[in-house]
Formats: C-alpha cells, sequence, structure tokens
C-alpha cells in the first residue's frame, strides 16, 4: 500500500472513532470523498494536501467515505471539504443533515468532481456547489482519436490551459499570478455561474485553449466565459468555495494548485476574508 493510501486509510479510521472535535472557534475539518460513480486516483492525494494543511494551521481533520456520518451528527466538524465525490452519494436524510450543517453555522469546499453529482442530489445541492458537470474532453479512452492520445497523452482528456484571475483580493487568489499555464482536466458545466453575479464570484477562468480541432462536441466544452472556481454565501448563511481543477495527482503537488486550497481554506473556515 502506497504512503498516500495508508494515510488516507488512517485517516478514515480516525474519523469513523470520531476523535476529531471543534476545539472552541479552531476549525475542525472533515474530508468526504465518498464516490458513487467515476473515482479519481487522486483523491489520496487531495486528502492528503487538505490534511497537511490543517496540520500546519493547527486545525483539527479527519476523512470518512462514511456518508451515514451526516445524520449520526457533524457538531464536531466547522467545514466540509469534499474531494472528488461522484454519484448519489447520500441519501435524502443524508442530504437534509448536510443542508442543516451549512445553515447552522458549517462551511462547504469542493474539489473536482464534487460538481459530478448525481441527478438524484436535491436541486439546493447544485445551488452550493454552482454548477453540476457537463462534459470534458474525452471522457473515455475509447472515446478519443489516435489523434488526440498522441497529442495529450495518456488519454486525450487532460490537457494545458491558461487560467486567468478574475477576482485579485480573494485569499485563494491573492498570491497567485494573473495568468498560469498547468495541465488538468477541464470540465465544462451545466449551468454557469456567470449568468448569477448576484450569488456566485467568479475566481478563475479559463482562456480554453485547451479546446482545439481535435475536441470531440466543442460546442459542449466552450463556455462564456468559463468559470473553473468560484465562491458564495449559500442562502446567506455558509461560506462555498469550488474549484474544478484536481483530476491529476500531479496537481495537488504543484505550488499553484497548494495555494489556491490554501486560501480557499482560510476563507471558508472564516480565517481569512
Amino acid at each position: 500500500m502506497s504512503l498516500a493510501r495508508a494515510l488516507s486509510a488512517t485517516l478514515a479510521f480516525i474519523s469513523a472513532l470520531g476523535v476529531a472535535s471543534a476545539q472552541g472557534d479552531t476549525p475542525s475539518l472533515l474530508i468526504f470523498s465518498k464516490t458513487e460513480g467515476y473515482r479519481h486516483d487522486s483523491i489520496p492525494d487531495g486528502i492528503n494536501l487538505v490534511t497537511s494543511i490543517a496540520n500546519d494551521k493547527g486545525w483539527s481533520v479527519a476523512a470518512s467515505e462514511d456518508s451515514s456520518i451526516f445524520t449520526q451528527g457533524l457538531s464536531n466538524f466547522t467545514t466540509l471539504v469534499f474531494v472528488s465525490t461522484t454519484g448519489n452519494f447520500l441519501s435524502a436524510d443524508e442530504s437534509a443533515a448536510l443542508e442543516d450543517f451549512l445553515l447552522n453555522g458549517g462551511s462547504w469546499l469542493g474539489i473536482h468532481a464534487a460538481a459530478d453529482f448525481g441527478n438524484d442530489m436535491p436541486d439546493w445541492f447544485s445551488g452550493l456547489v454552482g454548477g453540476q458537470f457537463l462534459s470534458h474532453p474525452c471522457g473515455t479512452s475509447e472515446a478519443c482519436s489516435n489523434a488526440q492520445r498522441e497529442r495529450y497523452p495518456p488519454g486525450g482528456n487532460v490537457r494545458p490551459d491558461d487560467l486567468l484571475i478574475q477576482t485579485h483580493d480573494h485569499p485563494s487568489t491573492s498570491n497567485l499570478p494573473s495568468t498560469h499555464n498547468r495541465v488538468d482536466e477541464w470540465y465544462s458545466f451545466k449551468t454557469n455561474v456567470a449568468d448569477f453575479p448576484d450569488n456566485y464570484t467568479i475566481l478563475t477562468t479559463l482562456a480554453e485553449t485547451y479546446i482545439d480541432e481535435i475536441t470531440l462536441f466543442p460546442e459542449r466544452e466552450h463556455m462564456e466565459p468559463h468559470p473553473i472556481s468560484w465562491f458564495s454565501v449559500y442562502k446567506g448563511r455558509a461560506r462555498a468555495f469550488y474549484t474544478g481543477q484536481g483530476h491529476t495527482v500531479e496537481t495537488y503537488y504543484e505550488p499553484y494548485f497548494i495555494d489556491h486550497i490554501t486560501g480557499a481554506l482560510e476563507w471558508v473556515t472564516g480565517e481569512a476574508d
């Protein structure tokens, strides 16, 4: 077993025992990574990154994939971090418990496939995330042409693009360059948070250079603009942050992404404005 997976399993065990507890106003994080659809290989790396940030800041942190923790009680936690959750991963009762947590002082951060939730999830969850995953280039290796696999190994779905900062004074972007090129799997979404400026603030957009003449269904990929990270205050009560970055293992070791998530965690926990 790799060190990353071993740490992930250890954290899940700690969470199951209910060791983590809120200490006054000190942030206490629950990292949640249950999947009922595609499972990303980078999930353990996401867990490790969030854990490392929390440890460096002296915050409590635990991890779990047992969704019954939502109905058993989330009172030990101040912030939930969803790392590439997929599918219909919560029951109706668990979803209701999640919303109750958010409306009573909790906060939420979602990474990458946190937007790839199933259609049986409640409508309000889409409002929390800001958008539901629609597509990315080459959904499967079989869908990619030989030209795509050759140009964008190993499959065609992971490509370089320019990230453009739209809001510079947020903790998640204040230390980042205005333009940065990096490689990831770029999502497009069924709705565009840009259409709801009263509800969401866009942090980062894509230049869409990843859309080229060999991209399948380019009309599905194109968004104007193409947000990839944003924040909101859910129903005026809960701080919420989402980034579509985070597909690859390598992402979680890039200084750019580490700074992005560190600032995002500082904001959702209320440690920074």
